[in-house]
Parts: C-alpha cells; sequence; structure tokens
C-alpha cells in the first residue's frame, strides 16, 4: 500500500510521466524511507546507539564479503532470533475485529490446526477479524500512546506457545516443534562457533562461567563454550539489561544491516549519501521519519482506519 500511494504521489507531480518510469522512482521513494527507518530507528532499538556509530565511523572489522558480494552469514542468521525471545504468548491484533471488540489471540494454539479462522494468530488464515491494529505495536501518540504494548524483553525467558508450534507452521511437518530446540540444533548443525570463541575473536570479554552456571546440569562444556543463540540471549540479559543486543549480538547484527546498505548499490547509501526523507512526518525535521510515518503514508494507521 505504501508503494501504491508512493506511486500517486508520483503522478500527482508529474502527470506525464510513464508507468515505467512511475514504478521505478515509487520503489525507490519506498526502499530508501524503509532504508533510512532500518538505520535510524530499527537498528538503535535493538543495538546500542555507540556499535552503530562505531561501525559508521570505523568501519566493519568482521562482515567482509569477497568482491562486496553481499551475503548473510549463518552466524546472523542464528544471532538475529533473538527476536524469538522477545514474542508474547499472546497479543490483541486489533481494537475492533472481533465483532467490535478487541481481537486477542495465543500466537499458536495446537488446537487450531487446520481451522479457516482460527482464534490463534498464526498467518495463512485470511477472515474479516484477522488485520493488525498497528497502535498495539507502535506509539502514534496523543491518545493512542495508551494502546501501545511493549515487547518482552532479549533474555533466555521464552513465551510457552514457541515449545509447541504446530506441525503446519514448520515447512517440513515434522519434528521438533520446539522453535528452541530447533534454533539450538542449527548452531550445531551449521557448525558454528560457540559464543565465547567468537568473541575472542573480536576482542571483546566473553561471559564469564559463573554467568552461565544455569547450563552446569545440562552440559558441563557448555559453560565455557555455549552455542551462540543460548550466548546472545544471556549477554542481551546480563550486559543490557534485555533491552538491546549484548557486544557480540550487536556487533554482527550492526555490521551485515550496514554492510548490506553499504553493498546495495540502489541503497541511498550508495547513490545519494546525504539524502534525507522527503515524505511527512508526525511531529518533527525529515530527518525523524519512522514508522508511524511510513504506516501513516500507505493509509494504515489508526485514524485512517478510523479506530
Amino acid at each position: 500500500m505504501f508503494h501504491n500511494h508512493a506511486v500517486e504521489l508520483i503522478r500527482s507531480q508529474n502527470p506525464a510521466i510513464t508507468d515505467n518510469e512511475a514504478y521505478l522512482q515509487a520503489r525507490r521513494l519506498t526502499l530508501w524511507h524503509y532504508q533510512w527507518m532500518i538505520l535510524h530507528e530499527f537498528l538503535p532499538h535493538i543495538v546500542p546507539q555507540p556499535v552503530i556509530d562505531d561501525v559508521l565511523t570505523n568501519g566493519r572489522h568482521f562482515y567482509d564479503p569477497l568482491h562486496n558480494e553481499a551475503f548473510i552469514p549463518v552466524e546472523f542468521q542464528i544471532v538475529y532470533r533473538f527476536g524469538h525471545s522477545m514474542v508474547r504468548p499472546s497479543y490483541r491484533a486489533n481494537l475492533h475485529g472481533d465483532n467490535g471488540q478487541p481481537f486477542f489471540g495465543m500466537i499458536f494454539d495446537p488446537e487450531e490446526q487446520g481451522t479457516v479462522d482460527p482464534v490463534d494468530l498464526r498467518g495463512f488464515a485470511r477472515a474479516p477479524r484477522r488485520f493488525i491494529g498497528w497502535q498495539t505495536f507502535f506509539d502514534f501518540g496523543g491518545a493512542y500512546s495508551v494502546d501501545v504494548k511493549p515487547n518482552k524483553r532479549i533474555d533466555t525467558k521464552v513465551s510457552t506457545p514457541l515449545f509447541q508450534l504446530p506441525l503446519e507452521t514448520i515447512p517440513s511437518g515434522t519434528p521438533p516443534v520446539s522453535l528452541m530446540q530447533r534454533n539450538l540444533l542449527r548452531c550445531v548443525t551449521w557448525m558454528l562457533p560457540s559464543g565465547q570463541r567468537i568473541a575472542n575473536e573480536m576482542s571483546i570479554t566473553p561471559l564469564s562461567s559463573a554467568e552461565l552456571t544455569e547450563l552446569q546440569p545440562i552440559r558441563a562444556s557448555f559453560v565455557q563454550s555455549t552455542p551462540l543463540f543460548y550466548y546472545i540471549l544471556k549477554e542481551a540479559e546480563l550486559r543490557e539489561d534485555g533491552l538491546r543486543l549484548g557486544p557480540v549480538g550487536a556487533r554482527i547484527v550492526a555490521e551485515v544491516f550496514i554492510g548490506l546498505l553499504q553493498l546495495d548499490p540502489d541503497s541511498y547509501f550508495s547513490v545519494q549519501p546525504d539524502w534525507i526523507p522527503t515524505l511527512p512526518t508526525h511531529d518533527g525535521p525529515p530527518e525523524s521519519f519512522r514508522m508511524i510515518d511510513f504506516l501513516t503514508f500507505a493509509g494504515v494507521d489508526p485514524t485512517n482506519r478510523g479506530q
């Protein structure tokens, strides 16, 4: 919807523009505003700002693709699963979708497998009540601020439904059904180094054995050689109070995100490094463009929807 409105805007500014050129300009407008949000809003929410500033100022030290051919390293694929620990067991999807009442649902309910309009929040089940009221997830200000519900923190405490995924949500359709077990198994099957080993490679002081004693009953060696997925959750919990990623996780995520922007020949980083957003913002200068502005331009904000 954002892209559609971008096309409409570009056509209103230049009625003689060709269809192809309108598409290309709308695509760039969409991508560049999204990229701006990633760097200036999303990353600072999950990575300490000093880490972001260091990567931008002093460069990437670890994410260095051969021939500058961007790719997603397996370490990032594990670290970026930190978001699984932030998922709540249930959400209010919207305020009026259930016969005029708020639509609440568990993220997954195995009993609902195969249901046309399930009471949980799994995808691929379209129904009139199944839409997102974005004011639950983003602060649009004013009276809408009371509707915002924060995520869980980044830590080793995981919502129960993620230990019992419905089989239909797993691409292979086979166990294990625990999302955490699947994440930890990937650390093994992909033969990833431990969190401590990566920390040492980055010249970062690793977590101490005393900070990982809960792993002793599971396997003694995990205390000194912790699977990367668990390590970055524990690191965030202890070093950043669960509000952002810790030193190892933050460095990996920041370098890959910023590296992808820098290596993309079509990004605003590459084409026009001094570019700033051009679309309206709620309450600040163009540089303050953020997700609530993106959603408002797309027409799915609570005011446009009459919510």
